[in-house]
């Protein structure tokens, strides 16, 4: 594990470029494997993904819990972190991870809330959306105060953050606003734009999670879980959606809705 977490570790901006690249490949793999089932009038695929997510989510809180493996590579991870950040890269993400402050996303959930409800006149989701990210944050601070895992020390200076660490609240938000939002757009879009959306939506949320591991307030564990934890609740929420509530007429045919 040493190895490993020094290895990356090493080249910390090749690391920072590296996980949105390798995010936007698995969307674009994903949309050209599974766009066709996604676009049917049927919930199926979203549980799916929901129990999927939660399943992923559970075995990294199990993980946690035992304190074994996973827990000494998060350690020796943040540590091989603090000993090889530059300063021009912790200044850079210092800025870049306010794309995933719980008050920019709040202000963004609330605008397209706003939008849906008053501008498209889509009551259900716009009452969808508000559910799906003030649900899923809520659902973040229930387990970070179940779990109160203590963050990582980062003493560098650039940016620090005080609260509990598991799982990440800017990776558990991120999933939830802008996965909403590209949903949106994949409704409202023609075909040809939504593998686009999909990957820089991807790209979006994976950089935003690599930003607290490299900036060290949070664990790899802590973003891993956040992004399953809120993926679940999103997929469950449109799947809901799905079931008993069918999209307006003028709507279908132009995406996922």
């Amino acid at each position: 594990m040493d190895t490993v977490a020094s290895g990356v570790a090493a080249y910390p901006w090749l690391t920072f470029l590296a996980i949105p690249a390798i995010a936007a490949a698995l969307a674009g793999w994903l949309n050209q494997r599974y766009a066709a089932r996604l676009s049917l009038p049927d919930a199926r695929p979203y549980w799916a993904v929901a129990v999927a997510a939660a399943g992923v989510f559970l075995l990294i809180a199990i993980a946690i819990n035992l304190n074994g493996v996973l827990v000494g590579f998060d350690h020796r991870l943040a540590s091989a972190f603090a000993q090889s950040m530059p300063s021009s890269l912790l200044w850079a993400l210092s800025w870049f991870t306010y794309l995933g402050n719980r008050n920019l996303l709040a202000i963004i959930a609330i605008l397209l809330t706003v939008w849906l409800w008053w501008w498209r006149r889509e009551r259900a989701m716009a009452l969808l959306c508000a559910v799906a990210t003030g649900g899923g944050g809520l659902l973040n601070m229930a387990f970070k105060h179940t779990f109160q895992r203590v963050r990582p020390e980062h003493i560098h200076g650039y940016v620090h953050e005080s609260g509990w660490s598991f799982p990440s609240g800017h990776a558990s938000a991120s999933m939830a606003v802008y996965g909403f939002a590209c949903y949106i757009v994949l409704r409202l879009t023609p075909a040809r734009w939504h593998r686009a959306c999909l990957i820089g939506t991807a790209m979006l949320i994976a950089a935003i999670g690599a930003s607290r591991v490299l900036l060290q307030v949070h664990y790899l564990s802590d973003v891993l879980a956040g992004f399953a934890a809120s993926l679940a609740w999103l997929a469950l929420c449109l799947g809901a959606m799905r079931r008993w509530h069918r999209p307006r007429t003028d709507d279908l045919g132009h995406g996922l809705g």
